[in-house]
């Protein structure tokens, strides 16, 4: 007869497979998990494969990857589109279909190989939400009588995660509205230093025809990539009285902050020092009184008006749809950044910086002998663009001997300190076709023209553009872009709006020329409060030269850079 097993052999049986259970059960879950690795290595391989060979055949879109440790990004759909991968792939980190904020991270690393990384872009909107808190005071808050919209308010310091870098410029972010998918930005610098009108508006139909309007809509507006226009909302701007500032209102794509939109920034009831006060004279968008507009002054609260005749700084408000970004934190030195970024100087555009290789001897432009421009125009039709210096010369400079005239290049700005800066003292001619080199190469740049006509009190910003000369070099004309205190002057040594690492000779003067007179005797030039002032043609003032870079049939290329102010584009 069989013998049955014993109730402890079957205990010790079960224990025995219970324990094999315990190593198989593992080994198991590795090998599964070891496959679905695998799957998921070789799938993300053939994105990596068809991105390096999307990258070969468009190799001139990103040419910035020819300095090491540079990155760029290919959207995933661009590889579908083009049939480098195939139509049905998905995302082997979630198994779901790409879309427009997936990318492939492109990286050339120190032994000039290139390393790739599957990344999925943010929005804008939803990386701003991880600052909010119930408990903020400051900072991000949500607005009292709309749960949808979120609004910043504080210090710098309090405030200090909401730059962005879009379209050229260097934006605030005043606020956004995660039902609409909106945000609300205004421009860290001023742009320009005009006089808003000549005379003060008290309709609407007044305040469309007034100068600091017909810039921001027309001048400002048509500067900007197509690609930016098309995602400007119209907005409701108001621009009524101080007291009532919904008084007045406008529908425009640009337009200025109100009273009520300073203060509910600031840290006071005037809204004085907020991160939205620049300690610079800039126009808001309301009346004060009937011959004064309301200004945030650069010493004062904003409880105080401005004289319509005077020309202070301008900084442009939008509202744009969500943008996904690429990168940065928010901060003054790393704003959060959407994927843009141009090949040559026919892609630039306006706002953008460029560093120009300088063979001075005379540090004009620091150690790294090169000098930071940003882009004022575009001159399509004459295959140029024109750029100004972000920053000053080393030495000041009279403007000329008199004012009986426009300013020539025969004045002493020019053959003290411009003709230098684009030739080499010492040279019998100056002509290109016999010495060619200069301190700025004559390789990159080309004649241009300068607006020298009068900017009296009561003219509008296209009064300077009446009276031109041609030349090599010259200085801001009155309402250009940025013929303003986009630097920052101010004569602290610490720079509120500017990060002072990226402005050239940034000590070197509180006041720049521009091209201007003003009346017989006085000279226009931006003071250290942001505004346009007068002073007599025989005193030393800054000199910030302006010149015209070649493009179109003559286009010059970046081998790097990102266009930004920490990130120039880098001249071949």
């Amino acid at each position: 007869m069989k013998k049955a097993f014993t109730l402890v052999e079957l205990i010790a049986i079960i224990i025995i497979m219970a324990l094999m259970a315990l190593i198989a059960v593992p080994s198991i879950n590795n090998i599964i998990k070891k496959s679905e690795e695998n799957k998921k290595n070789e799938a993300l391989n053939s994105i990596y494969m068809a991105a390096e060979n999307y990258l070969l055949a468009n190799y001139d879109d990103y040419s910035s990857l020819d300095n090491v440790g540079s990155s760029e990004y290919i959207y995933v759909l661009d590889l579908i589109n083009s049939q480098y991968i195939d139509i049905d792939t998905l995302n082997p980190n979630d198994d779901e279909a790409f879309n427009n904020k997936d990318v492939v991270k492109v990286t050339r690393n120190t032994d000039n190989t290139f390393s790739y990384e599957l990344i999925v872009f943010k929005s804008l909107i939803e990386e701003l939400l991880s600052q909010y808190n119930e408990s903020n005071t400051v900072g991000l808050l949500k607005d009292d009588t709309n749960p949808n919209i979120y609004y910043y308010k504080g210090t710098n310091e309090e405030v200090a995660n909401n730059h962005l870098w879009y379209g050229g410029h260097h934006w605030r972010i005043i606020e956004f509205d995660t039902e609409a998918n909106t945000l609300t930005l205004i421009s860290q610098q001023p742009l320009t230093a005009i006089q808003p009108a000549s005379a003060v508006w008290d309709t609407e139909t007044e305040y469309n025809a007034s100068y600091i309007n017909t810039w921001l809509n027309d001048y400002f507006y048509n500067s900007l990539d197509s690609s930016i226009q098309n995602n400007i909302l119209d907005s409701t701007f108001n621009v009524g009285i101080y007291t009532d500032v919904d008084e007045i209102t406008t529908i425009k794509k640009v337009g200025l902050l109100d009273g009520t939109q300073y203060t509910r920034a600031g840290e006071n009831s005037e809204g004085y020092n907020s991160y939205l006060y620049i300690e610079d004279d800039f126009w808001l968008g309301n009346r004060y009184t009937s011959s004064d507009v309301s200004v945030a002054f650069s010493t004062q609260p904003l409880d105080y008006n401005g004289s319509v005749s005077m020309s202070y700084g301008v900084r442009a408000v939008i509202k744009i749809f969500d943008v996904n970004i690429i990168e940065g934190d928010g901060t003054l030195t790393s704003n959060y950044k959407v994927g843009t970024k141009a090949a040559n100087t026919n892609d630039v555009q306006v706002g953008e910086y460029i560093n120009v290789p300088y063979n001075g001897t005379d540090n004009a432009c620091g150690s790294d002998n090169k000098c930071t421009f940003r882009v004022v125009s575009k001159d399509i039709a004459n295959n140029r663009i024109k750029v100004v210096l972000n920053g000053l010369l080393p030495t000041t400079s009279a403007w000329a001997n008199n004012t009986s005239d426009d300013i020539t290049t025969s004045d002493l700005i020019y053959t003290n300190v411009l003709n230098s800066f684009i030739i080499n003292i010492g040279s019998q001619d100056i002509t290109e076709s016999i010495y060619g080199v200069g301190n700025v190469d004559r390789k990159y740049i080309t004649e241009g023209t300068y607006g020298v006509g009068l900017y009296e009190a009561g003219d509008s910003y296209t009064v300077p553009q009446a009276t031109t000369i041609i030349a090599n070099v010259g200085l801001p004309t009155v309402g250009e872009m940025f013929s303003g205190n986009d630097i920052d002057l101010s004569t602290s040594s610490t720079k509120t709006f500017v990060d002072v690492n990226t402005i050239e000779n940034p000590t070197v003067s509180n006041w720049y020329w521009t091209m201007n007179r003003y009346i017989s005797s006085d000279v226009r030039n931006v003071d250290s409060d942001g505004k346009l002032s007068t002073s007599y043609p025989s005193f030393a003032r800054g000199v910030r030269p302006t010149i015209y870079l070649k493009s179109g049939t003559s286009t010059l290329t970046f081998s790097g850079g990102k266009g930004t102010a920490q990130e120039p584009y880098e001249l071949q």
